[in-house]
């Protein structure tokens, strides 16, 4: 009679042990479903409200009125690449995955925040990447300014503002792509870049599209950095070199040693040096006067740079630089400009003005009477800003090139 009882209870237990196993696997199935479901329409809400957002800009854009040769358009950070202690490359894409347009090696880009408003922040980079219709690749140095009261350096600008707070799958406003630097299809003499600092992104550029469409062309690329921290792109572009046996490329580090570069040169290929460029480094490699000669960097550093090409024998049309700093020169209006005004007329916006600060820019005449024209560089070199002229005329206090 015990056995029996004994019996009954194992298979008791037994069937209460596997209906609870099945219950267990019911509820487990049907709580990853449900996660799985959950997941799905999250997945799907996102999506929506990225496309309804990517609507809203284009929207915005497309309000934005006629007047301004840039071509705007939105567009997603797809991927993002730490290239050295204060640069990191941003790759874009259409958000839709659409082909992207052609663009020339060394030209640049507008970027500004994707929010509404006409006038925002809004700064040119150069694209570091060679042509590609799936992306476009800029590369940002985080920019600091320093606090005249502290007299400490600050992070500031937008920069800054896509080192912090743009991230992969987030979009921004792109104008573009412009700009007169940037090497001709139809150019079949030898290169020399030279490049300072965050300089070398359209360098890049012209280097990767050279070795690919014109293997055969001799290209010379001299980078100066301040140390190996501190050289964005410089490892890639010298290991670009190792496949290309006519492009040759030259790192100078103002704050190395000889022993810090030798583990560098045992792994890369090109010469790697202690110390400042100036122009006397291309005799030694003999880049001769008949090359073209593409510069990019601080204004200094390229006014020596050139005087010293030009020294040399380098014809001035062979010389041409990258500048997005500020420009140069003062110009001084006369008394008698300065007290009649000259009126101003911006047609496209049907507003009327008049211009009697010696020391504002027409763009700056324009934000101050609520007229949007798409800025960069704030210095006129960009081209960035430029519209058509329909009456009178314009005093130029650089020379300007169309």
């Amino acid at each position: 009679m015990a056995n029996g009882t004994l019996v009954l209870t194992i298979i008791s237990v037994s069937l209460i042990a596997l209906s609870l196993t099945h219950f267990l696997s019911a509820g487990f199935a049907s709580g990853r479903a449900t996660v799985f479901a959950r997941g799905r329409r999250f997945a799907d809400m996102k999506f929506l409200r990225q496309a309804t957002e990517i609507a809203r800009l284009k929207s915005n854009l497309n309000a934005s009125g006629p007047g301004s040769a840039v071509q705007w358009r939105v567009m997603e950070v797809a991927e993002i690449v730490e290239e050295s202690a204060d640069c990191r490359s941003f790759y874009l894409t259409d958000p839709y995955r659409q082909p992207l347009p052609e663009f020339r090696p060394g030209q640049h880009l507008l970027v500004r925040p994707a929010m509404a408003g006409a006038y925002q922040t809004t700064r040119c980079y150069s694209l570091s990447s060679a042509p590609d219709a799936r992306y476009w690749r800029i590369t940002v140095k985080r920019q600091q300014k320093l606090d005249t009261d502290s007299r400490r350096t600050q992070d500031g600008g937008l920069s800054n503002w896509l080192h912090q707070s743009i991230g992969v799958g987030d979009c921004l406003l792109i104008g573009g792509p412009n700009g007169h630097f940037y090497l001709k299809e139809d150019n079949p003499r030898p290169l020399v870049l030279l490049a300072a600092g965050v300089g070398i992104t359209p360098m890049a550029s012209m280097l990767r599209w050279s070795m690919e469409k014109t293997p055969a062309r001799a290209v010379t690329l001299f980078y100066q950095a301040r140390d190996i921290q501190h050289w964005p792109l410089g490892e890639v572009l010298h290991g670009w070199t190792k496949r290309f046996p006519a492009c040759k490329a030259q790192s100078f580090f103002s704050r190395e040693t000889t022993e810090s570069l030798q583990s560098l040169a045992a792994r890369l290929p090109g010469r790697f040096v202690v110390g400042k460029f100036d122009h006397r480094h291309t005799l030694e490699s003999q880049v001769g006067p008949d090359c073209d000669y593409f510069l990019c960097g601080p204004n200094e550093w390229m006014e020596s740079l050139r005087n010293g090409l030009l020294e040399l024998g380098v014809n001035s049309k062979n010389v041409h630089w990258e500048s997005f700093g500020s420009a140069t020169g003062d110009r001084k209006m006369s008394p008698e400009v300065v007290e009649n005004a000259v009126p101003v007329r911006f047609e496209i916006s049907d507003i009327d003005t008049h211009w009697s600060d010696p020391e504002q820019t027409l763009w700056e005449l324009a934000r101050t009477n609520q007229v949007d024209i798409p800025s960069g560089c704030l210095s006129g070199v960009c081209g960035s800003c430029r519209v058509k002229l329909l009456r009178g005329q314009v005093e130029y206090d650089r020379q300007v090139t169309i």
